[in-house]
């Protein structure tokens, strides 16, 4: 009898997340009178809107949801393709075993005859195993540290052949203070590349090839956040861009709106005619679960933010579909950002979240807005976390008051020399 399996997309919300899928294969003998199967994860996660429940692939022309939908097929040829190489080696399939044979060969995980993995391997495997997730800027920041771990291993063993067994505590130390040795970082983007180190040590713990996880209750650096924003001028003069540029333009509206609304770069992108609200003396607002916290925002819509989304109303990339904004994609918008900077001269790197933070300091707090009113806004879970922009304006406050003071002892309205000789007055008295 000719043995096949059949193949069949799944997909269930992410716990974390209720907003976003998990997208797995459902592997089903077809061979066997019983209705065993089991599945295997694609390791693909993607927005619950852009699923096609009916067609079972990802909607849409974007390159994003493209990606997926190639991943998907090639994930399908190669269990296909597996399912034939493995039934060179056992003619009488057994699909207990040929599930362990199929997460070796595609997640390297099991034990047995697996190929050993090395210390040197984890950032390789990590970007292999989860590329669809990664965009490029992260793929090559798992590849630095992945030559880094290379270096330091040459340097301490004399050879990168290390086993995953010499993860310790005091390895991540020695490794972090090579680290710090080499580059000049700050705090913040040191304890960036050992979060890169920390999950990919993480995912092969997860995946069974270590029997504990070394670096548990490893504690990162604190630093003092910076928060960087445009200044009430800075921000005037973007308000002031234009430009023939249809693309250049549309990036440039597109982080004012961010400036006028506090929403975050995936916000915008999914943001719909859903998520706009009338109340009952016509105001309007924007009510959206953040794509990030999963914490409801809500947003009174601004005349300057209301006017960028009538500007976009019949733009043509919104056709069909019940978007607001036609959002360019984070790279190229990033990209374009910095020509806006240049155009404007704003002698800052400008990003989406700059954005975010433009609104919380120079347009809400700088404004008397309370910091009640902005953790609502943009959808912080603690007021801790919004008390930071609280900071800045209190910074800002200590600034100025040093001005005022600077100049008022120019002009010599009230001196300290005056202050010491009424006091002395009132002494002699």
């Amino acid at each position: 009898m000719f043995k096949r399996i059949k193949i069949a997309r799944i997909v269930r919300p992410k716990r974390s997340n209720q907003s976003k899928l998990t997208i797995s294969l459902r592997i089903s003998p077809l061979w066997a009178s019983t209705c065993s199967c089991f599945e295997l994860s694609s390791k693909i996660c993607i927005d619950a809107n852009k699923w096609v429940i009916n067609a079972k692939q990802a909607k849409g022309t974007s390159s994003e949801c493209q990606r997926i939908n190639i991943q998907l097929y090639k994930l399908e040829e190669q269990v296909q393709q597996l399912f034939t190489d493995y039934l060179k080696i056992n003619p009488d399939p057994k699909l207990k075993e040929f599930k362990t044979y199929l997460e070796f060969k595609i997640n390297n995980k099991g034990s047995g005859g697996l190929q050993k993995i090395y210390v040197s391997d984890l950032c390789d495997r990590y970007v292999k195993l989860h590329k669809s997730e990664l965009g490029d800027k992260r793929i090559k920041r798992f590849k630095f540290v992945g030559s880094c771990i290379n270096q330091f291993n040459q340097q301490k063993y004399n050879t990168n052949k290390i086993e995953l067994e010499v993860l310790s505590r005091d390895w991540r130390q020695e490794f972090k203070q090579f680290l710090m040795n080499r580059f000049p970082y700050k705090t913040s983007t040191l304890n960036g590349y050992l979060k890169v180190l920390h999950a990919v040590v993480r995912d092969v713990y997860e995946s069974g090839h270590l029997n504990k996880y070394p670096f548990y209750n490893c504690k990162f650096d604190k630093c003092e956040e910076q928060v960087r924003y445009l200044t009430y001028e800075e921000l005037s003069r973007l308000e002031d861009f234009k430009t023939d540029n249809e693309r250049l333009q549309r990036a440039a509206d597109i982080f004012l709106f961010a400036t006028q609304t506090g929403l975050s770069y995936a916000d915008i992108k999914s943001l719909t005619n859903k998520h706009i609200e009338l109340d009952k003396d016509g105001v309007k607002s924007i009510v959206k679960i953040r794509t990030k916290s999963n914490v409801r925002s809500f947003i009174p819509i601004s005349e300057p933010a209301f006017a960028i989304l009538n500007i976009y109303r019949f733009h043509p990339l919104l056709s069909g579909t019940d978007l607001l904004l036609p959002v360019i994609h984070l790279n190229d918008y990033n990209q374009l950002l910095k020509m806006v900077a240049i155009h404007c001269k704003i002698d800052k790197n400008l990003s989406s979240h700059i954005a975010r933070h433009t609104f919380a300091t120079t347009v809400w707090l700088s404004n008397k807005g309370r910091l009640e009113g902005l953790k609502s806004i943009l959808g912080h879970k603690k007021i801790q976390t919004t008390e930071r922009y609280g900071k800045i304006t209190d910074e800002n406050v200590k600034n100025e008051a040093s001005m005022v003071f600077e100049n008022q002892a120019k002009k010599g309205a009230i001196s300290l020399h005056k202050i010491k000789m009424s006091n002395n007055l009132k002494n002699d008295d």
